[in-house]
């Protein structure tokens, strides 16, 4: 029964939290100004919707504006340094993937697994006896994402051995409850882009987890003028930057994030 719930509270936090994204929100305004402005009587709040619609798009997609936002979420943790003490594992978190029978695997992967995963790697190299762990999903393509993070890491000289995959989490989460539940007494660093760090950091402190940070990807660059034009880059950006402040908020109703001070 318990299963089930859960099941359907993944499907609803999935559903409205592609609804709520800048592009959904937009049109969403657009149809309902179309529905007024037909109407003589409420052609006013036809025209007061377009012009939300159009100040939406434009903040959303403006790189200054955006960056206020990404900037301080992504510079929440700094990257990785080694230290003198090796770590005994680093967690890679999941993005995702579509198979392709022809096309390679980094063309396969999302280019944010890859980078993750290149960071992991990186820092598995730092810390000699260390073990990669691999999670993820396996959705509707044939392939299961920790497979194809695997296959990637043997092709770039990880040793089989050193390489663990769990398939079946399907969000961080899970990713945390699962690590938390094999890895709790030993010391663990955590590769996730450096927007999602926040919120993933919240949700392993929340499983009795403190992981050492280690975010990457990072979206934001400095905005040296002022003087640049909407872009669609720009856009999916602050989908992202939303999307992490609508799942932290997610992680806190659902009692599963414990906040702290960033680790420095």
């Amino acid at each position: 029964m318990m299963e089930n719930l859960d099941s359907y509270l993944f499907l609803a936090k999935k559903f409205f939290g592609d609804l709520l994204m800048p592009v959904p929100m937009i049109l969403l305004l657009l149809i309902w100004s179309l529905l007024f402005l037909l109407r003589r009587k409420t052609r006013w709040l036809g025209f007061l919707f377009v012009l939300t619609a159009t100040a939406l798009l434009f903040a959303a997609s403006y790189p200054p504006l955006s960056a206020r936002l990404t900037g301080p979420a992504e510079q929440q943790y700094a990257s990785y340094q080694p230290s003198a003490t090796p770590v005994d594992y680093i967690a890679v978190l999941g993005s995702s993937q579509v198979s392709a029978d022809n096309q390679p695997l980094t063309s396969e992967i999302k280019p944010e697994g890859i980078v993750r995963l290149v960071e992991g790697i990186r820092i598995y190299r730092l810390n000699p006896g260390s073990k990669l762990i691999f999670t993820g999903y396996k959705g509707h393509d044939p392939k299961a994402y920790p497979d194809q993070l695997k296959a990637l890491a043997l092709a770039l000289g990880v040793p089989q051995g050193d390489i663990l995959t769990f398939i079946g989490p399907k969000d961080t989460a899970e990713e945390a409850a699962l690590i938390a539940g094999k890895f709790a007494d030993r010391s663990l660093v955590l590769v996730t882009s450096a927007l999602h760090m926040p919120r993933a950091m919240g949700l392993f402190r929340g499983a009795g987890l403190n992981p050492i940070p280690a975010p990457t990807y990072h979206l934001t660059k400095p905005v040296r003028s002022l003087l640049q034009f909407p872009n669609a880059d720009t856009l999916a950006k602050s989908r992202s930057w939303l999307y992490e402040q609508l799942g932290f908020l997610w992680g806190q109703l659902r009692g599963q994030i414990k906040t702290a001070d960033p680790i420095r």
